[in-house]
């Protein structure tokens, strides 16, 4: 006696009479094998996507490395100072020696020293001051060109710190964002991989199930003598076959072959 579990009446492909050969087809559910196997090949699909490795983010792009600053020594702008001032100093000396000059015509008596001569003396003491005051100006601009160069120093090294900050800022950003495209890729890999398994026990249940439903041949040959409709069980109809070996345990009817 066999008992076969079929979806439909239609499954059975054997009448009560029929003569089988050994191994002969008796029951095939068609139509879920057909339906599991659409299920198989989509599984197989989305498992086939999914083991596409998750992509590894690119490598942090390097900030620039940054120049350092040259030494400041200001050599060109402290010695035009300093030649400035000592030819302030130099003016200086000549009018102090052209005003004593002067002072000590200017006390002569008025017989020994012609007017002409103070005249003269007095406009090479004019000259030589103003050459004191012109010397005293460019004195004064040296030093502001001084300044202004200490200034303009000061101010390329405040920029300086401040590229250089702002490149620290830019490579601790980068290696956040890295930081966080790696967490986001193992996530995603982690994720991947869970999906992976659960279709792949999909996989391995609906392979279980087809093998199930595989064709239900006859053990074997001899004569289906009786069969009977046990019912359903879910959604499953079951039949049982009596299967005689040798000749036919019923009347066997002219035509009656080996199935439908």
């Amino acid at each position: 006696m066999l008992r076969l579990t079929l979806s439909h009446p239609s499954d059975l492909l054997v009448e009560e009479g029929d003569r089988v050969e050994d191994g002969q087809v008796l029951a095939d559910r068609v139509s879920d094998r057909e339906r599991l196997q659409v299920q198989l090949d989509k599984v197989l699909l989305q498992i086939a996507q999914v083991s596409q490795p998750t992509v590894t983010p690119p490598p942090i792009r390097p900030v620039p490395e940054m120049a350092g600053l040259p030494p400041a020594t200001f050599l060109a702008e402290v010695a035009e100072v300093e030649r400035r001032r000592l030819l302030v100093e130099a003016k200086q000396a000549e009018v102090t020696q052209q005003q004593r000059l002067l002072d000590m015509l200017i006390s002569q008596p008025e017989a020994a020293v012609p007017e002409a001569v103070i005249a003269h003396e007095q406009v090479v003491l004019e000259q030589v001051q103003q050459e004191l005051s012109q010397a005293e100006s460019d004195h004064q601009l040296a030093i502001a060109q001084l300044q202004a160069a200490q200034a303009e120093r000061q101010f390329t090294e405040y920029e300086h710190s401040v590229t250089l900050a702002n490149r620290q800022i830019q490579i601790q950003q980068n290696e956040l964002q890295r930081a966080a495209q790696v967490q986001r890729t193992q996530e995603a890999e982690r994720d991947r991989q869970f999906q992976l398994s659960q279709l792949e026990a999909t996989r391995d249940q609906i392979e279980t199930q087809l093998f199930n439903l595989s064709a239900i041949r006859a053990p074997f040959g001899g004569t289906i003598q009786r069969i009977s409709w046990e019912g359903q069980n879910d959604q499953a109809l079951i039949v049982e076959l009596t299967l005689v070996a040798g000749g036919s345990g019923v009347d066997e009817r002219p035509g009656t072959g080996s199935g439908r």
